[in-house]
C-alpha cells in the first residue's frame, strides 16, 4: 500500500534519477495514418469486442493485432487530434464515423464505449482498472465511473495505481496511454497480467456479461 506523499502525481509523470522526461521525439512515419483503411490489410474482428468496451481498450485489441504504434492509432480518433495530448474518450471529443470507417465497428458500439458529455463531473479523471479484468485485456466505460468503485464482474475494488511504482495514470487516449496497453505508463509493469492478443482471444463468460450490462441499464439508464 503506498501513502499518498509517496505517489507521483497523476498529472505528471515523476522523475527519473533527477533527470527530467523530455518530450517525445516526433515519429518518422512510415504509412499516412491519415488514411488508414482496411486496403492496408489490417486485422479487426468486432467479435473480439465485450459489452461496454471503453475506447482506449478497443484501440489496445487494434493497436495489438496490427502491431501499430500508438501515435498513429491515437489519430484515428479525429484528423485535430494531438496523439501526444490526448483527448478524454467522450462524446464530442472523439470523430466516431472515422473510427468506424476504419475499425468496421458499428456507431452504437463505439458510441457505448465513450464518456457522455453530460458525465463530466460523474466519471474519473484517473484511468481505473480492475486488475482481473486487466488480465484478460478488457476495460470497461463503467469502470470510469464515480458512481462505480468495484469491478460489476469480478466483484473487487478497482484501482486507480500502479502496484509497481503508485503512479496514477490520466484517463486521456493518447500516446502515454495507447502505446503501454494494459501496462503503468511510467514502470511498464503489468495493471494484471499481460492482456490481450488475438490469438489467446476468449469471449466473455455469461455472468460477467449479465452482471456489466445489469449495471449499465440500472445505473444509467436511456
Amino acid at each position: 500500500m503506498f501513502s499518498p506523499v509517496m505517489q507521483p502525481d497523476a498529472c505528471s509523470l515523476p522523475q527519473r534519477s533527477g533527470t527530467s522526461l523530455r518530450s517525445p521525439g516526433l515519429p518518422i512515419l512510415t504509412l499516412d495514418e491519415r488514411r488508414l483503411t482496411p486496403a492496408l490489410g489490417y486485422v479487426f474482428n468486432c467479435n473480439w469486442l465485450d459489452p461496454l468496451e471503453s475506447l482506449v481498450s478497443i484501440l489496445w485489441k487494434f493497436e495489438r493485432a496490427n502491431a501499430l504504434p500508438g501515435h498513429v492509432v491515437a489519430r484515428l480518433m479525429g484528423a485535430d487530434v494531438d496523439p501526444y495530448e490526448g483527448v478524454v474518450p467522450q462524446a464530442g471529443n472523439v470523430d466516431l464515423r472515422r473510427l468506424r470507417n476504419t475499425l468496421a465497428v458499428p456507431l452504437k458500439t463505439l458510441r457505448a464505449s465513450l464518456l457522455l458529455s453530460t458525465q463530466r463531473k460523474r466519471h474519473s479523471s484517473a484511468f481505473r482498472y480492475c486488475r482481473r479484468c486487466m488480465a484478460r485485456g478488457y476495460h470497461s466505460v463503467l469502470h470510469q465511473m464515480l458512481g462505480v468503485s468495484i469491478c460489476p464482474a469480478h466483484r473487487v475494488v478497482l484501482q486507480t495505481t500502479c502496484d509497481g511504482c503508485g503512479y496514477e495514470a490520466p484517463y486521456l487516449a493518447g500516446v502515454l496511454l495507447l502505446e503501454t496497453p494494459y501496462r503503468c505508463v511510467w514502470c511498464h509493469a503489468f495493471y494484471g497480467g499481460r492482456g490481450w492478443s488475438p490469438n489467446l482471444h476468449q469471449p466473455m463468460n455469461s455472468a460477467h456479461r449479465k452482471a456489466i450490462t445489469r449495471l449499465h441499464f440500472d445505473r444509467f439508464p436511456g
